[in-house]
């Protein structure tokens, strides 16, 4: 209910997916878990990647269902796309997985760099991310510039209060100060967690109840979604149960994903293909309509951080003051936190934070905004979800609840 399904991965199937669809097929998981159940993907209980993939030769110790999301990582790391290393026959403009290139040969070496690293007694462990930070060439030492007057006025009084403390502490100015006391500031007063249950039920009230949240099995979202290029297109969401459909309006062909029960699938223009591993978990990352009714179910450990702020968003505003929840999945290298405002009981913000085979970590989030009542429920009208190369802003134009939508809309197109 909370989680209105609008603000998801088919804004980022729009931008990023189309040119890796023959890597989704290629490098697809085998294990489709429900959405109901643990997101990301499952604990690796079978082979390594060389068992499976052919030409494996440094990703030797990455397990084979977590190669997709480590070959994803490594496009958000550098910025270089998959024809950047592997070999794309010009005739056909099939990517060759198992073909030797150029970039390949360049990103083997830079992975044994990375494992060396980590690997020695430096005390650091690095990634991908730790020099490229998203571009092809790792950016240099940038050159000193003229300080503005402002900058200069700060670092001169920046100068001053360190002067001051210096002085202070040389005189004896801080021997002798009491302790920290409770309620007068600093970390011995900090609230305690509070109890998850506590969390979860405020946030059921917040949505209007138990009973009210229970009664809604199926919904049709509709709306617009607009890109970080201001491109706007129209969006459908259908959902009952654990089955799941989005439809989006994209140029010059049409997007869909969708989930039957037990498969996944994504379809571009007139071609469909199964959708599995990872892929399938980002499409399905908020097609749960029970998220309050199921969130403890849904996680092996839930765990309630101390009480934080939000950032403002606004230059000068106080922020908003948030209880955490923090999630672990089976996938030990998973965690899902979710934000509820400590006023309304409303979930915020999520994020998820997928760590790879190689050290690196792919962050996802959702900020909630704009809860409007629809059958005694509130839902968000106002989703902005961001991730590695994503931005997009979901409009919900309306929400019907409960509509009658029958199963054929959920299964992969031609089966």
């Amino acid at each position: 209910m909370n989680r209105t399904a609008a603000g998801r991965f088919v804004g980022s199937l729009v931008l990023s997916l189309t040119g890796c669809l023959a890597l989704v097929t290629v490098l697809r998981a085998q294990a489709t878990p429900a959405p109901g159940g643990a997101q990301g993907p499952p604990a690796s209980t079978g082979p390594m990647a060389p068992e499976k993939y052919k030409d494996i030769q440094v990703l030797t110790d990455v397990p084979a269902d977590q190669l997709d999301v480590t070959m994803r990582y490594f496009v958000a790391a550098t910025g270089i796309q998959c024809a950047g290393c592997h070999f794309r026959d010009a005739t056909t403009n099939e990517v060759i997985f198992d073909r030797d290139a150029r970039g390949k040969s360049t990103a083997r070496q830079m992975i044994s760099l990375v494992k060396t690293v980590n690997a020695g007694t430096f005390g650091v462990r690095i990634n991908c991310g730790t020099c490229h930070a998203g571009r092809n060439q790792p950016a240099g030492l940038q050159p000193a510039q003229v300080m503005t007057d402002a900058e200069i006025a700060a670092m001169a009084a920046q100068m001053a209060a360190q002067a001051a403390r210096d002085a202070a502490a040389g005189s004896g100015g801080d021997r002798g100060a009491a302790p920290p006391q409770a309620g007068a500031g600093g970390r011995g007063n900090q609230p305690p967690p509070p109890a998850v249950d506590d969390v979860v039920n405020r946030y059921l009230d917040a949505l209007g109840g138990q009973a009210a949240v229970a009664k809604v099995t199926s919904r049709v979202i509709t709306g617009t979604v607009t890109n970080r290029m201001k491109q706007a297109v129209a969006f459908t969401i259908e959902e009952k149960g654990d089955k799941f459909h989005e439809a989006i309006a994209s140029s010059p062909a049409p997007m869909a994903v969708g989930f039957d029960g037990a498969a996944g699938w994504i379809q571009n223009g007139d071609h469909a293909s199964d959708l599995a591993g990872f892929p399938l978990q980002q499409a399905l990352r908020m097609a749960d309509l029970g998220l309050s009714l199921h969130l403890k179910d849904r996680y092996t450990t839930v765990t309630a951080a101390r009480p934080t702020r939000l950032p403002a968003s606004v230059p000068g505003g106080q922020g908003v003051a948030v209880n955490v929840l923090q999630c672990q999945t089976p996938a030990r290298y998973l965690t899902d936190s979710f934000y509820f405002d400590v006023t309304t009981g409303l979930l915020l913000r999520r994020r998820i934070v997928t760590r790879t085979g190689v050290n690196g970590s792919l962050v996802e989030q959702y900020e909630y905004a704009d809860y409007r009542d629809v059958s005694g429920v509130k839902m968000p009208f106002e989703i902005t979800h961001s991730n590695w190369n994503t931005l997009d802003t979901f409009k919900v134009a309306g929400i019907k609840a409960n509509p009658s939508i029958g199963d054929a809309a959920f299964v992969k197109p031609g089966r």
